[in-house]
């Protein structure tokens, strides 16, 4: 049972999963940490594998970069939006069973939204996560250790005895040949004694062989001894060098290891100039496009107030020409009614006057003696009605042409009766030619002129 699990996408993480299971195994060892569910036996449901393994971790570590929320497949579609992805399934797996989850972001990714993600992942949005960056990886592996170690020892509390195993000393094995001592001499193990034998007589040939046997048995076991403890050594010094090397190779793989790590700081850094001179240039971009806008909105404005302002001009000229058309009209019309009114004054007053000088007259006429009437002329009297308005006397020519009583043959004598003009200074004026030479027209342009009303009107016979 392992504790730890790793879930990452291929294409997303996998060079900072692999590095982070590297240290992770030698922290808590091989057996704590699990990183690729691999060899399930064909016909298994992937989907209850996967399911088996999570359920038997304490905690689960999400790797998450960059491309983790947008990563498609050959379609086009979202991985995260497709039930069987593996990174779904692990992932959904653990919050299921409220296994913890640990988002470790990488490549300066962000935890996803609760929105950006299916429903049974959307609790991801709201786990505590860590963040491993290039240039801090060891102080950051260090914290997410740290961090781990309650979970891993809690594990190991909870394991069951089956899932525990523990490597027992092999029994030794027990020779029944018996031990070879530096003399040579072989010594039986028995459970019995070997009662001594009796002396008895031996031939000299037996005993010339007893001695060439034992003399072999000294010599092969010396030679065996030999032999042995040249091989010893050999497999000694074989170790040895097998151990120089691994320590060399260890020795190289840590340093090429660093020269990596110092060349992907430098990149890092290198990336890190690059982004901030970007950054700097779009900086720059922005600030020349909000000064642009910001230009093109005074622009826009100062056209928007000189054409607000024109047509307010425009509308407040309108509305004084209307005013003073109104004003104009208006007083025209007092104008006209005024006019209107003193010419009916006028008439008004010529009609009294004329009222009274008859009465006049006609009281001068019951006192006075009579008198002898003045020579014979057509004279006609008329009381014509405004604008000319009042009584005046007149003739008609012979060729047609009305001409009134006039001292000065300018101005008609209005008002003025028959009895009361001096023949002896009148001066006529006549309507058509005469009349506009005096005055410019005829007379006979408007109808309510005298001259044109005098050719249709019966006057009174003076």
């Amino acid at each position: 049972m392992k504790a730890i699990f790793i879930s990452y996408r291929r294409e997303d993480a996998e060079g900072q999963a692999g590095r982070l299971f590297d240290d992770l195994t030698r922290h808590f060892g091989e057996d704590t940490v699990f990183m690729d569910v691999a060899g399930i036996e064909p016909g298994r449901d992937f989907r209850r594998v996967i399911d088996e393994h999570v359920a038997s971790c304490g905690v689960l570590l999400a790797m998450i970069g960059k491309s983790w929320i947008d990563a498609a497949d050959e379609s086009g579609r979202r991985r995260l939006d497709d039930p069987m992805d593996f990174v779904r399934l692990e992932t959904a797996s653990a919050l299921k069973r409220d296994i913890p989850v640990v988002p470790v972001l990488v490549h300066g990714a962000r935890i996803p939204r609760a929105d950006q993600l299916p429903t049974d992942l959307a609790d991801l949005a709201y786990r505590n996560g860590v963040e491993l960056t290039h240039a801090r990886w060891d102080s950051d592996v260090q914290l997410l250790i740290k961090a781990l170690n309650p979970y891993v020892e809690s594990q190991k509390r909870n394991a069951s005895p089956a899932d525990i195993t523990s490597a027992a000393p092999a029994p030794g094995i027990t020779s029944t040949a018996g031990t070879v001592s530096p003399s040579g001499a072989s010594r039986a193990t028995g459970a019995g004694s070997v009662t001594p034998a009796q002396p008895a007589k031996r031939s000299l040939p037996i005993i010339v062989a007893g001695s060439v046997a034992a003399l072999i048995i000294s010599i092969g076991g010396y030679a065996w001894y030999q032999m042995s403890t040249q091989r010893a050594e050999v497999m000694r010094q074989a170790a040895l060098l097998e151990e120089a090397k691994e320590k060399l190779a260890a020795e190289q793989l840590e340093s090429k290891k660093r020269a990596e790590e110092k060349a992907a700081e430098a990149e890092e850094k290198k990336r890190t100039e690059a982004r901030a001179a970007a950054d700097a240039e779009e900086a720059k971009k922005l600030a020349r496009e909000k000064a642009t806008a910001a230009e093109a909105e005074a622009k826009r404005r100062a056209q928007e107030q000189a054409i607000a302002a024109q047509a307010e001009a425009k509308k407040l000229a309108r509305e004084k020409a209307i005013a003073a058309e109104a004003e104009a009209k208006r007083r025209a019309q007092e104008q006209a009614i005024a006019a209107e009114a003193e010419a009916k004054r006028l008439a008004q007053q010529r009609a009294n006057e004329q009222e009274l000088e008859t009465k006049r007259l006609a009281e001068q006429r019951s006192t006075a003696p009579p008198r002898a009437p003045p020579r014979r002329v057509p004279w006609v009297s008329y009381n014509f009605p405004p604008p000319n308005g009042g009584l005046v006397v007149y003739i008609i020519m012979k060729d047609g042409n009305p001409a009134c009583a006039s001292y000065d043959a300018a101005r008609c004598l209005w008002g003025v009766t028959y009895d009361r003009i001096d023949f002896g200074r009148v001066k006529l004026l006549i309507c058509g030619d005469a009349h506009r030479a005096r005055w410019g027209v005829t007379g006979y342009e408007d109808p309510k002129h005298w001259c044109s009303m005098a050719r249709g009107v019966k006057g009174n016979p003076t």
